[in-house]
């Protein structure tokens, strides 16, 4: 028993299993009154040494020791207490080995864990500083989408204007048409007074007048759909601005999609300029149309004077005709009388 307390648990794994230590185990058991098998001894020893040499060593002291040891109490606790000290120390020793390990284990996880965070927040750093960049560009876009919007409203109210100026021309070339033929209505009442000759004349006068009033009128038409025409196309030019103005909303909303969109616009607005240009180059074909009107309407007042002038002669050789009739009856008269 005090040999088996004197040996530490190095001692034994260096000299292995002697009969000293199966000796020691056997009185222990038997003094828990416990038997002394083979398993027993080897759990006792805590689970070291062969069951050949446990069983060659009992067979060696149950021939050395024919009667059995007579262990006391106090030897028994002590080996009890020494047995339960080595195994709590064991234990300990185990136990701060596994905290130990633990601990660093965790200490690797959280350095490593720390490294992935600050790769992590510097991703996260050039990602901010990335999209902060494309918000500017995005800003500066916007910004230069509005000039050039502003820009297409200021053309838009230009062209508004000159439609205006050109309906109010041919409000004016309307009320001059109206009143030539006014005229022209005066002229035939007169004229209807003439002898057969002057009427056939002035019938051929009027019906070329009245022919050069229907080319008029219907050039007015032609004019009046054209300006329809413009009208529906400023209309259309509006509405694409308008599109254009929410397609603009909805790029705010959606940044994903912003450089399609912006794509989009460009060639929106592209179009929306050659749509402008095709507006004012047909706006300068109007204006050279209504220059060729006017001077139609010109030569058809020239020839309304000049008809004047001829109605004014015709109407003074009427007046002597009457007058010489109006005498050759007086002196036909006269011859006839007395």
């Amino acid at each position: 028993m005090n040999h088996l307390t004197a040996l530490s648990e190095s001692e034994m794994a260096r000299s292995g299993v002697n009969k000293a230590i199966v000796r020691g185990a056997r009185d222990a058991l038997l003094a828990r009154e416990q038997r002394p098998s083979i398993e027993a001894i080897r759990a006792e020893l805590g689970h070291t040494g062969s069951k050949t040499t446990i069983q060659r060593f009992l067979k060696e002291l149950i021939n050395e020791e024919p009667h059995p040891p007579q262990v006391s109490l106090s030897e028994e606790l002590m080996t009890l207490i020494g047995s339960l000290a080595q195994r709590l120390a064991n234990e300990a020793q185990q136990a701060v080995v596994a905290d130990r390990a633990r601990l660093e284990r965790q200490q690797a996880a959280y350095q490593h864990q720390r490294e992935v965070e600050q790769a992590r927040q510097d991703e996260l750093q050039k990602s901010k500083d990335y999209v902060l960049a494309e918000l500017l560009a995005l800003r500066e876009e916007h910004r230069q989408l509005n000039d050039q919007m502003q820009h297409s409203e200021g053309e838009r109210q230009r062209l508004l204007a000159i439609e205006s100026h050109h309906l109010q021309l041919l409000e004016e070339r309307a009320s001059q048409l109206r009143s030539l033929e006014e005229q022209r209505a005066h002229a035939r009442d007169g004229l209807l007074h003439f002898r057969e000759q002057a009427r056939q004349q002035r019938q051929d006068e009027a019906s070329r007048y009245e022919s050069t009033v229907a080319l008029l009128r219907h050039e007015l038409r032609s004019l009046q759909e054209q300006l329809l025409v413009k009208q529906d196309e400023l209309g259309l030019v509006y509405r694409d601005l308008e599109r254009l103005s929410a397609e603009h909303t909805l790029s705010e909303r959606a940044l994903r999609n912003r450089t399609q969109e912006l794509n989009d616009r460009v060639n929106e607005y592209q179009e929306l300029q050659v749509k402008l240009h095709t507006t004012q180059a047909e706006a300068a074909t109007f204006q050279l149309q209504l220059s060729v009107m006017r001077e139609k309407a010109r030569h058809c007042v020239l020839d309304r004077r000049q008809d004047l002038r001829n109605l004014r002669t015709m109407s003074r050789q009427l007046a002597q005709l009457e007058t010489l009739i109006t005498g050759r009856k007086r002196c036909d008269a006269d011859f006839d009388g007395p």
